[in-house]
Parts: structure tokens; sequence; C-alpha cells
């Protein structure tokens, strides 16, 4: 206190009081600003969808829980992995499915039909239904007329939600295939062993010392595997902590199992 009434100070209180009122102003602008070219209240229900050789149609439902009409566009997608487990996307030639554009009222639903042509596979066939908002020319002249920040900021949301068409005799089973390590990153392949798809919750790493104790431990988020691929996950082990290592665990809790693996650390597998 003594300084603000002095000397230099003085200044000090008005000029970061006036700072402080502009950047609450701003944010506030900001945030009304930006409100609308993000605002959407659609969603899907279910949140996936099983058909079988007995049930070879479903429907899904489109919520609109908004005061304005949403329009909406659908497309359903064959759906598959990569090596690297990322999703792959063709066009799927056996589904039908109805209307492919569709406009639903405010706080209304209107479905969507699903139906798969051909007989059962011995395989689990696995799709998505895409279902994307096409922007109003009102939310489109909103974002516009906001100013300069919120311009080009209009978004079109979309939901990518599964559908799954089980084979006669579903058989559920994953493995660990293989777990390495390489310059301290340590590497593990989860792969469907199993004719349907799994879903895994969460991965983790342990790494223990020769005594059992452990020394390190890493989560990894879970996604789908679907039947006949192969996901992998890694994790890095401190370059301090993966010298004194004897074993890496490796443990993959799906939705109604859990598998394992182990590693054997060598001291050529971490970093040099």
């Amino acid at each position: 206190m003594e300084q603000i009434k002095k000397g230099k100070y003085l200044h000090f209180v008005p000029v970061m009081a006036r700072f402080i009122i502009s950047s609450l102003i701003a944010l506030a602008l900001l945030a009304g600003a930006l409100r609308p070219a993000f605002a959407s209240n659609f969603s899907i229900m279910p949140t996936s969808l099983e058909l079988s050789g007995g049930a070879k149609s479903g429907a899904f439902s489109i919520i609109n829980s908004d005061l304005e009409k949403l329009n909406c566009q659908i497309d359903v997608k064959e759906w598959s992995q990569d090596a690297e487990g990322k999703d792959v996307y063709a066009d799927a030639k056996d589904v039908v499915f109805f209307p492919k554009i569709m406009t639903v009222g405010p706080n209304e639903q209107r479905s969507v039909r699903v139906g798969i042509k051909g007989p059962q596979s011995a395989k689990e066939k696995t799709y998505r239904l895409f279902a994307e908002e096409i922007p109003s020319q009102k939310k489109e002249q909103g974002a516009r007329t906001s100013g300069k920040i919120a311009a080009g900021l209009t978004i079109a949301f979309r939901y990518a939600t599964p559908i799954f068409v089980k084979p006669a005799r579903p058989q559920e089973s994953g493995v660990i295939d293989k777990v390495n390590m390489t310059k301290s990153v340590v590497r593990a392949l989860v792969r469907n062993a199993g004719n349907i798809h799994f879903k895994i919750l969460s991965v983790k790493f342990r790494g223990k010392a020769p005594d059992g104790k452990e020394l390190f431990s890493q989560d990894a988020a879970g996604w789908y595997v679907l039947q006949g691929m192969t996901r992998p996950y890694e994790a890095t082990v401190p370059k301090e902590v993966c010298k004194n290592l004897a074993t890496i665990e490796v443990s993959a809790q799906a939705e109604n199992f859990m598998v394992n693996g182990t590693l054997n650390v060598q001291k050529n597998m971490c970093i040099q």
C-alpha cells in the first residue's frame, strides 16, 4: 500500500481494473458470438443396432430437442479397421435405408429404417449409420453476423452409430497376440479371435521389478476390435525405470472378458 500511495505504482490500480473489465467484456462477447455456432440439440436412439437372420431390419430415431427444425442427411457405410486399428469406411452395397434426407420439427423425432439384404453370414458384418446436420440458413447467417470471430465456425454435427449384423453362431473371443518393446516403447497387439466384435474398455500396462514390486503403470483407452481385426496399444516407459524392470504385464479389459500378456524385459529393449 505504501508503494501505491507514493510513486510510480499510482496508476497501476485503475489501469489493471480497466484491463480486467475489458477482458471480461471481450470474453462475454466472444461467448455470445460462439454460442450459436456450436449450438445443436439432436441425438440418435438407440446408440447401436443389432440385426440378425431373424431380425434383418430395424430403426433409429433422430430426436430434435431444439426450438428450430433440423435438416439431416443420412448415410450408411460398411465399417472395417486397418492394421493400426483405425476405422475404415466403404460403400455399403447390401444395406437399404430410408430416408436419406429428412427434416425433423422442433421437439419432435423421426425414424430411419435400416434393412440388410442377402443371406446370413458366418461372420459378423459391421456398418455405421451417419446422421449429419445440414446447417440451416438462419444458423449460417447468425454466425456471419455475430462478428469476424464467429465467421466460418458454423458446425455440422454428425453421429456415427454402429450397426452389427450377427452371424448364425456368434463366438466372442480375444487374445493378446504379442507384447514387445523397442527403445522403451512397449507395444501389445489385441486380436479378435472370434467371429463377432468386442469392445475393449481399457488396457493397463504394469512394469515390475525382479522382486515383484510395481515400478510403472500406464492406462490406455479402449475401442472396438472388429471380427478378424487386430488392434495395437502402446505405452512409453521412463528411461530411469525401464532398466530396473524384469517384466511388463498387459491386461485388456473387454465388456465380457479380460485377456492378459507378459513381456520379459531385456536391457537392450530400453533406451541406451
